[in-house]
């Protein structure tokens, strides 16, 4: 009797990691297959809140692994002197998408509700080239580190003089604001 409900048992145990293994796949599959693409289009232009962010239509988009500095944010330059650095950066991602479609891959949602993306213009990364232009930064751990260290190295767009982190002023701007 215990050799019969062993035998059962292990039965169970093999079809229960089997159908594991089975919602495993067949989730993967359902990941691989949903992959979200957001297009501009005549009717739907491109609209830039700032450096790393637009939005297509009703699609708010935060272009993932980039952090450029806030639309408000000031810079200095190699003299030091301030200048809107913010601005730059909008008007950079701007001149990138001037005239044309824009492709924007959605990798998830931010806790804002945007979506994360890497777009592209005529099959050029537009997050890569941001980041080349030293028009924004590598946003935590991201695969744009070439991109950077060639801008840095090149002293291109904000590296050209000082600046604070984009996350660093967004905090700090967050703190100097009233509380009631």
């Amino acid at each position: 009797m215990g050799r019969k409900l062993s035998q059962i048992y292990t039965c169970w145990l093999h079809l229960f990691i089997m159908s594991g293994c089975l919602s495993a796949f067949s989730a993967n599959s359902a990941i691989a297959q949903e992959t979200k693409w957001i297009n501009s289009s005549s009717s739907e232009q491109v609209l830039v809140i700032d450096g790393d962010s637009l939005e297509i239509g009703k699609n708010r988009i935060r272009l993932m692994g980039i952090d450029a500095p806030e639309y408000d944010q000031l810079c200095k330059d190699e003299t030091g002197k301030f200048y809107p650095c913010g601005q730059q950066s909008a008007q950079y991602l701007q001149e990138l998408i001037e005239g044309t479609e824009v492709k924007c891959k959605v990798h998830k949602k931010d806790k804002y509700d945007r979506d994360l993306c890497t777009c592209y213009r005529e099959n050029k990364d537009l997050n890569a080239e941001m980041i080349k232009a030293g028009q924004a930064i590598v946003y935590l751990e991201s695969d744009y580190a070439s991109e950077q260290k060639t801008a840095k190295k090149s002293r291109s767009g904000i590296w050209r003089g000082f600046f604070i982190h984009p996350r660093l002023f967004r905090l700090l701007k967050t703190h100097a604001a009233p509380q009631n």
